[in-house]
């Protein structure tokens, strides 16, 4: 069976991987382990130069945690990984995805990539239903129209990877997902094919760090004079929910 190259992106001191090492490899298909920035505590001193901690407070509307940055940083470490190689594209996994039966009927069909990225998991998904693709395993993908939560799973194009990585400047927003993607043909399944594992669990460490710091968006009413909170609104209202 022929895939793109997979990267697992985990944490050498938090290794949860096991079951979805084990399903890969029950169905024959390589991987590789891709240790993470483990910012859980604090941000690593030497990947400061690469964040922007008030851009990322007026973005988000909130300070964004040590682990957040640690995360989509990670993320971006993984993009320049898949930007150097010769593959034209690769699948990223985190380590507690749980990837459906329709995940491995799919993946022969992105060896060679049918957009520039494609979300197996996706949560608060806004799409233009006009513009989708018809994948194997009876799987469509619809048009991103807002940026959408979760990077649990998701194929990038080796051209994505390296703008992602190489050409999208400080990092201002969570690894899920920054507003680069709008730039790019991005897709999201319907049904999702990779979910979270355990996800009714429990919460995961970015929010318990989010709990944590007590950080919560700020909403104000001054948000209604942007043009930006407006074309968002229009956006949501013209798009259609997926998950």
């Amino acid at each position: 069976m022929q895939f793109p190259p997979i990267y697992i992106l985990s944490l050498e001191s938090a290794q949860r991987f096991g079951p979805l090492a084990e399903a890969l490899r029950a169905r024959g298909l390589d991987y590789e382990v891709f240790w993470g920035i483990d910012g859980r505590t604090r941000l690593p001193g030497i990947h400061e130069p690469c964040v922007d901690r008030p851009g990322a407070e007026a973005r988000m509307g909130r300070p964004m945690t040590d682990g957040e940055f640690a995360c989509a940083l990670s993320h971006r470490q993984i993009y320049e990984r898949i930007a150097a190689g010769d593959a034209p594209s690769a699948i990223v996994l985190e380590d507690d995805a749980d990837p459906g039966e329709a995940f491995f009927e799919l993946g022969p069909a992105l060896a060679n990539p049918p957009c520039g990225l494609l979300l197996f998991d996706h949560k608060n998904t806004y799409v233009r239903v006009r513009d989708r693709l018809i994948l194997p395993g009876g799987v469509r993908a619809f048009r991103v129209a807002l940026p959408p939560f979760l990077a649990t799973g998701y194929m990038v194009s080796r051209e994505v990877a390296a703008h992602l990585a190489f050409r999208n400047g400080p990092v201002v927003q969570p690894s899920d997902w920054p507003d680069a993607i709008l730039q790019f043909d991005s897709y999201a399944c319907d049904p999702r094919v990779v979910t979270q594992r355990g996800r009714t669990v429990g919460t995961s460490s970015l929010e318990a760090g989010r709990r944590a710091h007590k950080h919560k968006r700020r909403k104000s009413l001054r948000r209604l004079l942007y043009k930006s909170y407006w074309r968002r609104w229009m956006t949501k209202r013209l798009a259609r929910k997926l998950a």
